[in-house]
């Protein structure tokens, strides 16, 4: 890379697996010397580096980290240029590996979907032209305005057959001569072609003979290594370092991509599936979508290097500060004397002067120096004032941590209106109920009209109820619905549910109905359920907000499926949205597939995306699998990690066994721990119990107890039968029926009464095999009137195997061996 007008090394050695048992994707089973060996480690520039050890490492597991190494290996080396055989169809080229840019960890991948741009058929015509004829189609554009991306999606798509030649730094003349002699179709795949400026000059007559081979050269540069017009020269111009000649420039078909997105394309990502994508083009302005999602991850590897010794460590506190600021509800300008003071909570906390922070001067100049293309962490603004980065703030990693505590009080008296001052309070409510109180209760000190609510409802949510209705009795209106609404919360708090009671019927009485359906939870939790029915009737005729929605809950949970569905549909008709998924979920149950796929599809296209999973679901127990797949990959792509558990169940529904171990693998990367037990069922089914058992362990460790019989089957198939019996024992607690015939089949002669107990709890619950096996200790007891109830219980439950059996032990020998 360039700086200061001179090329230095950005590489860095990373591990793929760490050597220190408290790093990123280490691995136990790994020796040191294994840990330190060539096939462990990877070479990175410092940002990538900083990212894949950073707080999102889960986003890069091992075997993405060793698919990055093994395109590394292929055309990471001259010799490795050579082996064409070795090259990639473009269909199934890396896109990393092609010099795309990723963009935030989302979903299944740092790859946001792709945006059709408005230069696509003029790129696919060159490119199909140039297939034919030869020569070099070049693509110019400033620093991330989408280049890579463009280049790769379109060659992708127009010449998926053809193999792709990447070229290494220093690689460029081996290059030509592999491609001159490769016998199939290639590309001669240039990306950033400024790189290749200093060490490896290519000529037009490169280019000719290139031509004259039938052979497609393919490749991105930035505008600022273009030759400069003359024109330019005479006003006294001059580039940024080396150029390309004019001759190599005259020989290309060239295309200008630019940083702006078109009012077209902004409008296709405005509407892309990708959340990412959305809100880059809700954001940008004069940046472009592609340096907004771009800059995500090289601003983060920034602030987060700087906060070591020798470093910028001020300047990160800066940045943390109009970081958390924006979260706490200041969306606007922050004046630099609001960052100055209120920096200094965060960097006392990472080490003050033991970290040698640097002068605010320097500070604030290090964090407003651009990045990437136009961006810096923060952006100044009109008189002074400053930003954080949007791009910055739109993905920060839940690993960020709290607001200071402190910051909260600096973010109030930022806010320049009493809106953004409730902002602030709101958000410290969902942030941190404790400091919420205090700054509802600033701004009521101050005067602000109705805020005695909120904070008698923050304190009542910190379980400090008897303060919160001293509160209100002491400020509160009188005659307003919403005071006497949190008072009963109040009062109910205190468990004083019969005065609670009372003061719902005196809201009635002045014709507050809103109060309705606090009166019908007070009723149900004494235990009157059918005068809470009646009540929730009563509020869903007379119009209450949720009134149709909060009936349908509650007749649901009796099991009123009918009448609670006709709730829902009322509520529906009432523009109630939200109802239109446990309308599609009930009607699933009741059998009714067609009209809850059209109430699914109508919360979908109303924005719920936990319907979209339903429907997704409901598909696949159609059998229209395809269209299933389709949605759980949506769901993956907008970041919802559960989606991989159904697309592996899918898989496994479909006889795809590798298909569903990727996906089950990249759930648990995205951090979902019930995704060990699918996977520790997934492997015990094909055979791999030794495989299985730390995934069930890890499963059972994190509260799935239902984890735990597939642990019992794998540790009991490997001759572990004590370890067995104790998952088995812990499977049978949490109710798995299957588990105390397991636990008998590994019981010692000491568990005898555990394992009867355990066998006649399941019987009960009505599981064949267990009771095949309490019938079998009956008659051995000599019991035989018990023993025959049950096997008439027994012949009564339609299961083919319990008949099997009866039908084998009704034979004497079977009976007489036992």
């Amino acid at each position: 890379m360039l700086v200061d007008g001179k090329r230095i090394l950005d590489a860095q050695i990373a591990h793929i697996r760490a050597t220190s048992p408290q790093g990123q994707r280490h691995d136990p089973s790994w020796t040191r010397d294994k840990l330190d060996a060539a096939e462990n480690l990877l070479l990175l520039c410092a940002p990538h580096h900083k990212l894949i050890d950073g707080d999102d490492a889960e986003a890069f597991p091992v075997e993405e980290l060793e698919r990055w190494k093994e395109q590394q290996c292929l055309f990471g080396s001259r010799p490795a240029v050579t082996a064409w055989r070795a090259w990639p169809t473009l269909a199934e080229l890396d896109p990393l590996a092609a010099g795309v840019h990723p963009s935030w960890p989302h979903g299944g991948g740092t790859l946001p979907v792709y945006v059709p741009r408005d230069l696509d058929p003029t790129l696919g015509g060159l490119l199909g032209q140039a297939a034919v004829q030869g020569g070099m189609v070049l693509v110019a554009g400033d620093v991330a305005c989408g280049k890579s991306r463009l280049v790769f999606e379109v060659a992708r798509r127009e010449l998926s057959g053809h193999l792709a030649c990447l070229v290494p730094v220093g690689g460029l003349r081996a290059a030509i001569t592999a491609v001159m002699q490769c016998p199939s179709p290639c590309v001669l795949w240039l990306d950033d072609l400024g790189h290749h400026v200093d060490r490896d000059q290519l000529h037009g007559l490169d280019i000719a003979e290139l031509r004259r081979s039938r052979v497609l050269v393919l490749a991105t540069v930035e505008v600022r290594y273009l030759p400069v017009p003359p024109d330019l020269n005479r006003l006294g111009g001059t580039p940024m370092g080396p150029v390309l000649s004019t001759a190599l420039v005259d020989q290309a078909q060239t295309v200008f991509l630019d940083r702006s997105w078109s009012p077209v394309e902004l409008q296709h990502a405005r509407a892309a599936e990708d959340r990412r994508v959305r809100a880059a083009a809700q954001h940008c302005v004069q940046r472009g979508v592609s340096e907004y999602l771009m800059a995500g991850p090289v601003l983060w590897a920034a602030w987060q290097a700087a906060w070591r010794i020798g470093g910028n460590p001020r300047a990160a506190a800066l940045v943390r500060a109009a970081v958390d600021l924006a979260r706490a509800g200041l969306r606007g300008p922050l004046s630099k004397h609001l960052l100055t003071r209120a920096h200094r909570y965060y960097l006392a906390d990472a080490g003050g002067h033991r970290l040698r922070p640097e002068p605010l001067k320097e500070a604030f100049a290090w964090a407003d120096r651009t990045r990437i293309g136009m961006t810096s962490l923060l952006e100044p603004g009109a008189d002074g004032t400053w930003r954080p980065c949007s791009a910055l703030l739109e993905h920060l990693p839940q690993s960020l941590g709290a607001i200071h505590p402190l910051l909260w009080f600096e973010a109030l008296g930022g806010a320049v209106d009493l809106s953004t001052s409730c902002a602030v309070a709101c958000n410290a409510q969902r942030e941190d109920p404790s400091m919420a109180a205090w700054l509802w209760r600033v701004l009521r000190e101050a005067g602000l009209p109705g805020v005695v609510n909120q904070e008698a409802a923050s304190l009542i949510e910190q379980g400090r109820c008897e303060q919160a209705l001293r509160l209100l009795r002491e400020n509160a209106d009188p005659a307003d619905p919403l005071s006497r609404r949190v008072t009963v919360w109040a009062l109910k708090g205190l468990g004083n549910c019969e005065e609670a009671e009372a003061a719902c019927h005196e809201a009635l009485a002045l014709g507050e109905t809103d109060i309705l359906d606090d009166l019908a939870q007070l009723q149900l939790h004494s235990g009157r359920p059918d005068q809470a029915e009646r009540t929730l009737r009563r509020a869903a005729r007379a119009g209450t907000k949720d009134g149709w929605f909060n009936l349908g809950v509650f007749l649901a949970d009796r099991g009123k499926t009918d009448q609670a569905i006709r709730a829902y549909q009322q509520a529906v008709r009432g523009g109630d949205k939200a109802a239109l998924r446990n309308l599609g979920q009930l009607l699933v149950g009741a059998g009714r597939n067609r009209a809850a796929e059209k109430a699914l599809r109508q919360a979908v296209d109303h924005g719920d995306a936990e319907a979209q999973l339903d429907l997704a679901n409901l598909l696949k127990q159609l059998g229209r699998t395809d269209e299933a797949r389709q949605i759980y990959l949506q769901l993956i792509d907008q970041g919802d990690a559960r989606a991989w558990i159904n697309l592996g169940n899918l898989h496994v529904a479909n006889h795809q066994p590798a298909r569903a171990e990727h996906a089950y693998r990249q759930a648990i990367a995205q951090g979902l721990s019930a995704a060990h037990g699918y996977l520790g069922h997934h492997l015990v089914v094909q055979g791999r119990c030794q495989e299985a058992v730390p995934y069930l362990r890890r499963a059972v460790d994190e509260g799935h107890p239902d984890a735990a019989f597939d642990l019992g089957r794998a540790l009991k198939t490997l001759g572990q039968s004590e370890q067995a019996r104790d998952a088995f024992r812990v499977a049978a607690q949490a109710g798995e029926p299957l588990a105390a015939v397991g636990f008998a089949a590994v019981a010692a002669d000491t568990d005898g009464v555990e394992r009867d107990t355990l066998l006649q709890q399941a019987a009960r619950n009505g599981d064949p095999d267990a009771m095949f096996l309490v019938m079998l200790d009956l008659d051995r007891s000599g019991h035989p009137r018990r023993a025959k109830a049950l096997r008439r219980r027994l012949a009564d439950c339609g299961d083919p195997i319990a008949t099997a059996l009866l039908a084998a032990y009704s034979q004497p020998a079977a009976r007489d061996t036992g």
